[in-house]
C-alpha cells in the first residue's frame, strides 16, 4: 500500500542552508530573502508536480495521494524539535539567532 507522498518544501532547503551558515559553510551574513531565493533554485516543486500529474493520469495514484497543488512550499513552524529551538522557514536569521554557538548575524569566518 502506498503512503501519501510528501511534497518538496522550501522550508526544508532553507533549514539546510541555515545549518550551512551556522557551521561556517556560508561564511557571510545573508538576508532572509537570499535563503528563499537559493531554495527556489534547488527545490523544484514544478518538477515534482509534473511527476505527480503523470502518475495520476496513468492511474497509478490519485490526487489525494499528493499534497494540494496550491501548497506554498513551507511547512508549519516547528516548535517541538530535538534541540528545543523553534524553526520557521520564513525567518531563517531569527532561527539562527536562537543558538548560543555557530555563525549568525554579521559574524564571519
Amino acid at each position: 500500500m502506498l503512503e501519501r507522498q510528501q511534497s518538496i518544501y522550501y522550508s526544508d532547503a532553507i533549514w539546510y542552508l541555515t545549518q550551512m551558515r551556522r557551521w561556517g559553510q556560508i561564511a557571510e551574513a545573508k538576508p532572509d530573502s537570499w535563503y528563499l531565493d537559493m531554495a527556489k533554485q534547488v527545490y523544484r516543486p514544478e518538477i515534482y508536480r509534473e511527476a505527480a500529474t503523470a502518475l495520476i493520469e496513468d492511474g497509478l495514484m490519485t490526487a489525494e495521494d499528493f499534497p494540494p497543488a496550491d501548497e506554498d512550499g513551507f511547512r508549519e513552524p516547528l516548535a517541538d524539535t530535538i534541540d528545543g529551538i523553534a524553526y520557521d522557514g520564513h525567518t531563517p536569521n531569527a532561527y539562527l539567532e536562537q543558538f548560543a554557538i555557530g555563525l549568525k548575524g554579521d559574524t564571519t569566518l
